[in-house]
């Protein structure tokens, strides 16, 4: 059972507008923002005396992050964003020309610019309609080399099977990559069991961390088919020289990071997701999913158009025609109700601290316009 009023008491935006846009950034909690205070006033006071706590963190994080999402510490690489490790993927696998790929018509410029470019090097991209086995299988022959999908449509909800589109890659030896940003610290991922050999998700949406720090997730399996495209300083075993050193990659997935961390990010990021730990995800998917049903009935109730999604986001279609959803939007924001119009919907996106009386509320202020 989750306990909304002490958990309303670690969001403080509760406390100034009823907040629906997780799918575009979340809030930070009281407990992400003291320990990004924290680090910061370290930091100002000391310096790097104590670095030694920074590196630490970054093992914490790793560790944290395994946890959520099903993983082990050592496929964990910390970037700085989704696009960063999608982008890692695209250039980092050895492509022949005449490979192919498979992408859905729903994705993100984040899951769609990486792998069109790769049409240059003779690398085609197919467009399934859906992110469904039974629109990307009849996609598939023998020169298709990776499947990637979001693993929900960041405008109108729709979630992927994971495990059935994994589980079909795993029978055809096809790579498998998810683009999770719209469902890692909402919704249950279990990398092994949906097969999945890369996966990236930035930590500002429904981790509720901070921008500029990200998970990306390569399976060990997987590891040595991915070249780094990056290099640096901090991503090779250095053997303790800095002045001619080595030039060999470390053994686990941190060959991906080439350089100097958002520390602060990182001391956000890894609270954060002690708290979605801490509540548990399976209780959060539950509660959010619930809320998420509750606000598309009730928008149905008063002509919105809903499609039924199993996700935490809600798109929905006004009344009337797609001009009124910037109108809409910008009125609701004047309400100090936050949401965002996405691809002529309405999107809504609560977390699992919001609750039934902010639906009711949004419900109240939609039908008085």
């Amino acid at each position: 059972m989750i306990d909304k009023r002490a958990l309303r008491e670690l969001f403080p935006v509760t406390r100034n507008v009823i907040y629906f846009n997780h799918a575009a950034v979340g809030p930070l909690s009281v407990r992400a923002y003291d320990a990004m205070e924290g680090h910061a006033r370290d930091q100002r006071e000391f310096g790097a005396m104590h670095w030694r706590d920074w590196y630490a963190e970054y093992v914490k994080l790793r560790e944290s992050a395994a946890r959520l999402i099903g993983a082990q510490p050592d496929e964990i690489a910390i970037l700085k964003n989704t696009s960063e490790g999608i982008s890692f993927v695209a250039e980092g696998l050895r492509w022949k020309s005449g490979d192919n790929i498979i992408t859905t018509g729903m994705e993100f410029p984040s899951n769609w610019t990486p792998w069109k470019r790769l049409e240059s090097r003779g690398v085609e991209t197919r467009v399934a309609k859906l992110p469904t086995v039974e629109e990307i299988e009849p996609l598939i022959d023998e020169r298709t080399r990776l499947i990637t999908v979001s693993s929900v449509a960041f405008h109108n909800g729709f979630a992927a099977d994971l495990d059935a589109i994994g589980a079909l890659c795993a029978s055809r030896n096809i790579l498998f990559c998810v683009d999770a940003i719209q469902s890692v610290g909402a919704m249950t991922i279990d990398v092994r069991r949906s097969n999945i050999a890369f996966l990236a998700a930035d930590g500002h949406k429904w981790m509720c961390g901070p921008e500029g720090a990200a998970l990306f997730y390569v399976a060990a399996e997987h590891r040595e088919e991915l070249e780094p495209i990056e290099s640096g300083w901090t991503n090779i075993d250095r053997k303790g020289k800095f002045i001619g050193c080595s030039i060999d990659l470390l053994p686990d997935a941190r060959r991906f990071e080439a350089g100097s961390l958002n520390t602060n990010g990182i001391y956000g990021l890894r609270a954060a997701i002690d708290l979605l730990l801490e509540i548990g995800i399976g209780n959060i998917e539950s509660e959010v999913l619930r809320l998420s049903r509750a606000l598309g009935e009730k928008l149905r109730g008063i002509g919105f158009e809903v499609e039924e999604t199993r996700s935490p986001i809600v798109g929905a279609t006004p009344p009337n025609v797609e001009s009124s959803v910037i109108r809409l939007h910008r009125l609701l924001d004047e309400e100090r109700i936050i949401t965002a119009p996405r691809e002529g919907l309405l999107r809504f996106s609560p977390h699992v601290y919001n609750d039934d009386e902010e639906i009711d509320r949004v419900i109240e202020v939609l039908r008085r316009m």
